[in-house]
């Protein structure tokens, strides 16, 4: 895989960007979360300092294959140009249609945003014919966006193979982050939240493999909690979940690792309950990790050397039950341990505790692909950039 530092410019005028703005949005369009735009200044400013032409590619939410309004670009360039401090043209829909990139200006450095990549057939085709029509007017093509990287899409993986190609900055550091944490032999705590255990099978899997603990948090863990026999009324499970919880049970049982659950949990009236007196309560939906779980977690926190920590703890979209997350951050903000936050929505946990970034060894802006780099599986995002040119 090439470096981006180590490339020679002399004869690189055009270049594609890919980057994940894909970003969180409100009822008025209004970004909510800037980290993934933050996370591709450094490749951005690198190559417009070597006087290129920038063409920047992203997906934006999941329009199906045509033009949607409320995916386009149109509604967020403006937001864009002031955080990126980059004046953007834009090339609509309708425009790369009928021309394709004709508006791309190649007589003098400038910044061009493509409408929304998925509104195009081709991307999530992963089509050749497609992916040429982009990458026959560039001269390097750059993967910035390794939260797509999971992706079988044009522009995550064929556009990379066509034409010169190297990962940006933050792209890097991603890979190497999750190759250091596979490879480390310290003491490894994974904390685990999210709702389907469907989505992150696998990794749970191959976490007991490398990690001496793992704690299960958020509606994931009502199927564990259901699995050992306690009431979990009318809360969010995953119907079918059995076998997968059995397969996890028993690879830890063969690695030594310790599954951990939560020990007290708040219900929707909000009342805090220890999971082994929930069967006196009728209809309730657990919603959040209660104080002695936090205790749990505290001290797994202080034995570890290694901590992972990828979704909420519980609902954190009602401000009510995000306090076993917003605590969490708190406790692995001050942790003596190496921190690595896997993306998603863990973001949203750190942001809400008003923790910064800077405190966590790495904050990943990835949340699938992270997961799935943790899985000993070739994303197809770095799959492309290892084809030799």
């Amino acid at each position: 895989m090439k470096s981006l530092k180590n490339l020679n410019f002399e004869k690189i005028q055009n270049v594609g960007i890919r980057v994940d703005f894909n970003v969180p949005i409100d009822k008025n369009f209004k970004i909510t979360d800037k980290t993934r735009l933050d996370r591709a200044k450094d490749t951005i400013n690198f190559i417009k300092n070597k006087q290129c032409n920038i063409l920047l590619l992203s997906h934006f939410g999941r329009p199906k294959e045509n033009f949607d309004d409320k995916y386009s670009f149109s509604k967020l360039i403006d937001q864009f140009q002031e955080i990126l401090e980059l004046k953007l043209n834009f090339i609509s829909y309708a425009n790369f249609l009928e021309n394709g990139l004709d508006q791309f200006n190649y007589n003098r450095p400038t910044a061009t945003l493509l409408e929304n990549i998925r509104f195009f057939k081709g991307e999530i085709k992963n089509d050749l014919s497609f992916s040429k029509s982009i990458t026959d007017n560039l001269d390097l093509y750059v993967n910035e966006a390794f939260s797509a990287s999971h992706r079988l899409h044009s522009s995550v993986n064929q556009m990379a193979k066509n034409i010169l190609s190297t990962p940006g900055f933050n792209f890097e550091k991603e890979i190497n982050v999750i190759n250091d944490i596979k490879k480390s032999q310290k003491k490894k705590l994974a904390i685990i939240g999210g709702s389907k255990i469907s989505t992150k099978i696998n990794t749970l899997l191959s976490l007991t493999t490398s990690c001496s603990d793992i704690f299960i948090g958020g509606a994931m863990a009502n199927n564990f909690l259901k699995f050992n026999k306690f009431n979990v009324s009318s809360s969010l499970i995953e119907e079918g979940a059995e076998r997968m919880i059995e397969m996890i049970y028993s690879s830890a049982k063969q690695t030594g690792c310790e599954i951990h659950l939560p020990v007290d949990v708040m219900l929707d009236s909000d009342q805090s309950v220890l999971v082994n007196e929930l069967d006196k309560n009728t209809e309730f939906k657990i919603l959040d990790i209660a104080d002695s779980s936090h205790i749990v977690l505290e001290n797994l926190v202080k034995k570890s050397d290694i901590i992972l920590w990828n979704g909420p703890m519980g609902m954190i979209e009602d401000h009510k039950f995000s306090k076993g997350s917003i605590n969490l951050s708190h406790l692995l903000a001050k942790a003596q341990a190496d921190v690595v936050i896997g993306g998603g929505d863990t973001i949203l946990a750190i942001n809400m505790a008003k923790e910064k970034f800077e405190d966590f060894y790495f904050v990943s802006t990835a949340g699938g692909a992270f997961l799935e780099a943790l899985e000993d599986k070739e994303l197809p995002g770095i799959e492309a950039l290892k084809a030799d040119l």
